[in-house]
């Protein structure tokens, strides 16, 4: 497997979880643990709601891999990109239930971006960032995945 493959499989794996239902176990993941699926997951109170005082939101969060996803994507396809000026990422606040789905929409859009991305030739320079995008989603998914298991447990 060559390092784009291997790079869009590990993207796959961050985005969606790995391949083979529900006990499936893959290099960041378990089954149907993926990044979209758990932002998903997430009501637009819940993505408005902090883990802890202090600390962002999950759509914060999300909008965060959102922002990280195109820029790499940008950078694949010119190194010199520059993407258009963005919302702090650390600042958003979802207003409406609309607003939090159309962020979800941009994110998934954002990963297949990267995913397009990761057919152009790349530079070392260009497979720095591409697996510096991809554990850094995986990064976040994790946290994010941690904080909804949080908010689902039942009582101890």
């Amino acid at each position: 497997m060559s390092t784009p493959e291997l790079l869009r499989e590990m993207l796959r794996e961050v985005l969606y979880g790995p391949d083979g239902g529900p006990l499936a176990v893959g290099l960041f993941s378990v089954g149907e643990a993926g990044l979209l699926r758990t932002v998903h997951a997430l009501t637009p109170a819940q993505a408005s709601a902090p883990a802890a005082p202090g600390r962002p939101t999950p759509a914060q969060v999300t909008v965060h891999l959102r922002q990280s996803l195109d820029l790499a994507a940008a950078q694949l396809a010119d190194p010199y990109a520059l993407l258009p000026d963005e919302a702090d990422a650390w600042s958003v606040r979802p207003a409406t239930p609309q607003a939090w789905r159309l962020e979800l929409v941009a994110l998934a859009r954002a990963g297949q971006n990267l995913y397009d991305a990761l057919y152009l030739p790349l530079s070392p320079e260009g497979l720095r960032i591409a697996f510096g995008a991809v554990t850094h989603a995986a990064y976040h998914t994790g946290a994010l995945r941690f904080h909804l298991a949080s908010l689902t447990a039942g009582p101890p």
